[in-house]
């Protein structure tokens, strides 16, 4: 097609409430036309970004067909013109996610990047100029050097793509658009919030921790993501050695995933679910050498199995008691403890749901045993981390009450309490899988 077809096909698209099949076979070829030039794109990236961060995690996706037309919905009444098609420079998007936090590898990449496809490339550099929502991300559009097709580039640390996918699974869970809209609402103030959680003043801590508890975002989430993981994984086990293309679905209760060899398949496989269910989040995308684990956070918003933010979140919180100890401010003591808490518990709830979730594994013979031993491992990690992360923590503070009568009591009152909290949850599991 040539451009001024595309941005005509772009054009009805936009203009009309309901995109007609010839339309929609003509954007899904427009789509698989920027597979090549992606998976070249994609194979720099990544060989790049290894070098710079060994744990650095690379994934790449051609956009979601609904993602592209609510993209020209949006411009289609725009004072200054409508977006022609052919100027979506992100219908083909890589993204890289280093572990490290360390924001100058971040530039390192991007230096690599644009010694490569020119210095004189597109740049949105939301880490040193942050949106105001909170995201952070580099984007760079690169031309593919053999068809000249654009690719977007997006370079982030893990810190920023946690905060990125938290968005995307809130507005998910709750119906919200605070991705597009920011911090308008009262979801939008919490995640703005916790954007920037580390340095905000003690006001702002205390209504990022109201918010939460009226919207109920770390319940919500630990129930649905709970409820998903042991489906998710069971299908991830069984399908593991399938290939490296993935079509992940996601709707508000649940995800799947279904892996395939070749992008061909895959493609295909992806535009039958869409015209099946165009409602679902459904995205198609690459790994090279997949894990559970990668999959899970570069993709957490489809994959709804775990996040970051539980452990993030109870840390920041388990600081905050810290300091409240320290500086004798009690009423807040008592207040953040009760949250810490309560999301213990819920980390208890879901390892218990996970351990009786693998004993059923075990049965099941199309499972490889030698992924159903790398998961064990993987949970001992996880609760040896936990294990110690809380000890250190109650080790603290038992610390800073010492020569305090009134701060002993009410440390030694609210470890009982938490004691207590994690026993009884342990006991109603435990009956909960005897039943």
């Amino acid at each position: 097609m040539t451009n001024g077809e595309i941005n005509r096909l772009g054009q009805r698209i936009g203009a009309a409430s309901t995109v007609d099949i010839d339309d929609l076979n003509m954007l899904q070829e427009y789509r698989q036309s920027f597979q090549e030039p992606i998976a070249r794109v994609f194979s720099f990236v990544l060989n790049a970004a290894r070098r710079i961060d060994k744990q650095s995690i690379v994934t790449y996706r051609i956009k979601r067909i609904d993602t592209i037309i609510e993209k020209l919905h949006r411009f289609i009444d725009n004072p200054n013109g409508g977006m022609g098609l052919s100027r979506m420079w992100d219908i083909a998007g890589c993204r890289c996610i280093l572990k490290s936090l360390d924001k100058k590898r971040l530039y390192r990449l991007l230096k690599v990047i644009q010694d490569e496809y020119g210095h004189d490339c597109k740049l949105n550099d939301y880490v040193l100029n942050p949106k105001e929502s909170g995201y952070r991300s580099i984007h760079i559009y690169v031309k593919d050097k053999e068809t000249g097709k654009p690719v977007e580039i997006q370079i982030r640390n893990v810190e920023h793509h946690n905060w990125a996918t938290l968005v995307e699974i809130v507005d998910l869970l709750y119906g919200d658009k605070n991705k597009e809209n920011g911090a308008k609402s009262e979801l939008g103030r919490f995640l703005c919030l916790y954007s920037r959680a580390k340095v905000l003043s003690e006001e702002e801590f205390a209504e990022m921790l109201k918010i939460e508890r009226e919207m109920q975002v770390f319940d919500q989430m630990s129930e649905v993501l709970t409820g998903n993981y042991l489906n998710i994984r069971r299908q991830w086990l069984k399908q593991k050695q399938n290939g490296n293309y993935f079509v992940i679905t996601a709707n508000k209760k649940k995800s799947e995933i279904e892996t395939y060899m070749t992008f061909r398949t895959a493609e295909a496989a992806y535009y039958e679910k869409y015209q099946a269910n165009s409602d679902s989040n459904i995205v198609l995308t690459h790994l090279k050498q997949p894990e559970f684990e990668q999959i899970s956070m570069a993709y957490s918003n489809y994959v709804l199995a775990m996040h970051a933010f539980f452990d993030d979140y109870r840390i920041l919180v388990s600081k905050k008691i810290i300091k409240c100890l320290r500086e004798s401010e009690y009423g807040n003591f008592i207040k953040y403890f009760k949250v810490y808490t309560s999301n213990v518990k819920s980390h208890f709830v879901n390892l218990s749901i996970e351990v009786n979730g693998l004993q059923t594994c075990n049965i099941d013979s199309s499972i490889p045993k030698s992924q159903i031993n790398k998961w064990v491992k993987e949970i001992d990690s996880r609760f040896k981390h936990w294990y110690d992360e809380t000890n250190a923590f109650i080790k603290i503070i038992s610390h800073d009450a010492k020569g305090n009568i009134i701060k002993k009591w009410l440390v030694n009152e609210r470890v009982k309490s938490l004691s207590k909290a994690i026993r009884s949850t342990v006991k109603s599991q435990i009956k909960v899988e005897q039943k």
